[in-house]
């Protein structure tokens, strides 16, 4: 039954966009220098309990492997065996510290992998300079069904196409928030600079107008309660819970952006404070923090990553007539 069930989803080769990847995923070899040395089987568990007790431990090196086994011959096992980081204790007190406790030792500088690998690529590629450890994690791959990807091809499509209500001069460039659990549309908007505000990217006004029919919810909600507070005196506290209740929640959970051109820094990071799930758009640009000059998204730094997909639908976007506005953020 299982198997039947992951037939349905369609492979990453097919989809109809590329998923932005945090920079982790894609980064090339780096390598930290450490001190090495062989030993005889026999003595290993007696080099180990040395490390352990007197060396300095391998931090940030957890993925590697403390031994590495190879043969010189059919007949023949050579381990050899990581002692330390080359910045965390210089070769003369190594080897000093190794001699006070009877322990053989003839260090040598390598370079291992300096980040665990994220993928079976870098884990193949990785590998062979220094075994490290790797265990893919199935949970971070999103799946997709066929009619997921037509509902998402068909809200880009709709974006594209659509006649934003503001100005008839509108810049090109066009956002839309969707409510994925119920295929809804809650807010959808153009960039409205040439209006005279450098902050009104379509993807601000976007969450502009989400922020506004909260308001006006949450002014609904209160009305509602306080016609109940005066039916129900005894009742207040409760009533007091639930409207706290619903205010907890930020402003995008859950939802999706999709919009026809790579979001800039600023909103970017708007869409980290509004905490959108996913973002989908089409053409990257210059100014673009979504892949192109960074990677926003998944940034190490920030509370809040969401997911990012371009080059949704990217041949119709680029026959929509674009013009460029500087990043207001931009030096």
């Amino acid at each position: 039954m299982s198997s039947q069930k992951e037939e349905l989803f369609i492979p990453r080769s097919e989809w109809p966009f590329t998923e932005v990847l945090p920079e982790e995923y894609t980064r090339t070899l780096e390598t930290t220098q450490v001190y090495v040395t062989t030993v005889e089987p026999k003595s290993t568990n007696q080099l180990l309990k040395f490390i352990q007790k007197y060396l300095p431990p391998l931090q940030q090196l957890e993925h590697c492997k403390r031994i590495k086994r190879s043969k010189q011959n059919p007949d023949s096992l050579v381990l050899t065996t990581i002692l330390c980081t080359c910045d965390s204790m210089d070769l003369s007190s190594l080897k000093n510290l190794a001699t006070q406790h009877n322990i053989d030792i003839d260090p040598q500088q390598i370079g291992v992998p300096r980040y665990p690998p994220k993928n079976k690529r870098q884990f193949e590629q990785w590998n062979p300079v220094w075994p490290v450890t790797y265990r893919e994690d199935p949970r971070q791959h999103p799946k997709w069904t066929q009619q997921d990807l037509d509902l998402i091809q068909d809200h880009m499509r709709q974006l594209m196409t659509a006649t934003i209500d503001h100005d008839s001069s509108c810049l090109d460039v066009r956002a839309r928030i969707v409510d994925p659990k119920s295929n809804t549309v809650l807010a959808q908007a153009t960039d409205t600079r040439h209006l005279g505000h450098p902050l009104h990217h379509a993807i601000m006004n976007c969450i502009d107008l989400v922020a506004q029919k909260e308001r006006q919810n949450k002014q609904q909600q209160k009305d509602e309660v306080d016609g109940l507070k005066r039916k129900h005196m005894d009742d207040d506290n409760a009533l007091d819970d639930n409207i706290n209740d619903r205010s907890t929640t930020y402003l995008c959970s859950g939802y999706d952006m999709y919009v026809t051109h790579e979001p800039c820094a600023m909103c970017a990071m708007a869409l980290v404070h509004s905490r959108i799930t996913r973002v989908f758009y089409s053409v990257p640009t210059k100014t673009g923090c979504l892949g192109t000059l960074y990677h926003i998204h998944s940034h190490s730094s920030l509370n809040h990553h969401y997911k990012t997909f371009k080059d949704l639908l990217l041949n119709d976007t680029a026959r929509i007539p674009f013009t460029h506005f500087p990043d207001p953020l931009d030096a």
